[in-house]
């Protein structure tokens, strides 16, 4: 074929390419997942105590109430403490 009418990269360079191109996308969206996920697991969480009243009725809760919803409430783990010693015979 004449010089001019060539193609001067083949088919596997193309599609290599064409893979490091997409790798690098994915590669990209990967780390802004990745940081997003970090920053998200930095940020305070909110807990049932810091919301206002106002708040708390809204999700249909009272001041009262929290404290039976939450599954590590202190009167629990007493009791919990309590029921393991008794066991063991400590008690």
């Amino acid at each position: 074929m004449p010089p001019q009418l060539t193609n001067s990269t083949s088919e596997p360079e193309v599609d290599a390419e064409r893979l490091r191109l997409d790798f690098s996308i994915a590669l990209s969206l990967l780390k802004r997942y990745w940081r997003a996920f970090r920053e998200r697991r930095r940020s305070p969480t909110v807990c049932l105590h810091d919301l206002s009243d106002r708040e708390l009725i809204d999700i249909g809760l009272t001041r009262g109430e929290i404290d039976y919803l939450t599954p590590q409430r202190a009167i629990d783990t007493l009791r919990d403490r309590a029921t393991d010693l008794w066991r063991r015979g400590v008690i």
